[in-house]
């Protein structure tokens, strides 16, 4: 009798052991290809162009771009889909391979402004490379197939299957917006970013994404819960803005480092050309411009004959004349004295210098 309970109790001990045992070989399994391993060398993201020395558009992620409503989205796309196929024309910017593929996806236009796309990239680019890349006017595409029976393809599918015929390097979706519904809801923005960043990653390409920013004329951030998951899951992220007769993109976001601002206009047929001297002009012009501003404020309320007055006088005078806040106020007063055409005469006064 203690023998047949010993057999059974052993019995019952290796089926334990077994189901552990296949519990653990089905782990192993399952993880084998998330986990680290910390004997392997991973590779840098390869980096599709440079921009000041700086490399970014890295394969395999996200990457956002964003402005304000009629600020230059489209224009940029176009600028750095020139560089990424080889044009010189922007100063301190290159590619980084002499040789890949290029889908552009507009979503919004008509054809007619989607072919003008095409046309204004083979314009900044050399001609050998115009075969490499194709442009599509999904503005026709359906957001769901399975909702207007007549359609054969969605938006989403027909970018998914484009990426996965063709294997691009980089990939332009002009704009993410319009593959959903709705990006203020939170189901719809998050699966539709989870899904292109997961193309990106089994594809190995970079694909950026257009997205307006918030009406506010101060709020850069990118509209509803759609833009909200682009910041948490894009490796970088720029933002244009119109500046006068200007656009300036600047990079705004990275996981990584970045680059310098790009700055280009428009010439007469509408073609992107570089403005960084343009640019740097504007800057000094500005500067100038600010710098005499600021002094014409502290010269109303600072005698011209050199007689000192104290400091916090002048900050009180400004914020009641021009509204300024008191530590704005104090900047101002540290900037005239690092300028040199403001005098400290100690921790308390100032003098307009003679």
């Amino acid at each position: 009798m203690e023998n047949a309970e010993f057999i059974l109790n052993e019995m019952r001990r290796q089926a334990e052991l077994s189901c552990e045992e296949r519990m653990t070989n089905e782990y192993n399994e399952l993880i084998k290809d998330y986990v680290i391993d910390r004997n392997v060398e991973y590779p840098d993201p390869e980096y599709l162009i440079e921009i000041g020395g700086v490399p970014t558009l890295p394969k395999g992620n996200l990457v956002a771009l964003s402005a304000k409503w009629k600020n230059g989205k489209t224009f940029f796309c176009q600028v750095l889909g020139a560089i990424f196929l080889g044009s010189d024309q922007f100063a301190n910017c290159r590619s980084r391979q002499d040789e890949g593929r290029m889908l552009f996806f507009d979503t919004e236009q008509a054809e007619s402004d989607t072919a003008r796309i095409q046309k204004t990239i083979e314009v900044m680019t050399p001609g050998q490379r115009h075969s490499d890349f194709r442009v599509f006017c999904l503005r026709e595409a359906v957001i769901d197939k399975d909702i207007d029976q007549n359609a054969t393809v969605s938006r989403f599918d027909l970018i998914n299957r484009a990426i996965m015929q063709e294997q691009p390097d980089l990939v332009f979706i002009d704009g993410i917006a319009d593959l959903i519904y709705n990006y203020n809801d939170v189901i719809e923005s998050q699966e539709v970013v989870n899904k292109l960043a997961a193309i990106a990653n089994r594809h190995n390409c970079c694909i950026i994404v257009v997205m307006h920013q918030n009406k506010g004329r101060q709020d850069k951030n990118m509209k509803g819960h759609l833009g909200t998951m682009l910041y948490q899951k894009c490796s970088d992220v720029f933002n244009v803005e119109k500046c006068g007769s200007l656009f300036v993109a600047s990079h705004t976001v990275s996981r990584h480092r970045n680059s310098e601002d790009i700055a280009f206009k428009l010439d007469a047929n509408a073609v992107p050309m570089d403005a960084v001297a343009d640019r740097q002009l504007q800057v000094e012009l500005d500067r100038q411009q600010h710098e005499s501003s600021i002094r014409d404020m502290l010269s109303d309320l600072i005698p011209e004959d050199g007689t000192p007055v104290r400091r916090k006088d002048v900050v009180e005078q400004l914020c009641k004349n021009y509204g300024c806040k008191k530590v704005k106020c104090y900047r101002i007063i540290s900037d005239a004295i690092k300028q040199g055409w403001l005098v400290e005469i100690d921790r308390l006064r100032v003098k307009l210098k003679a």
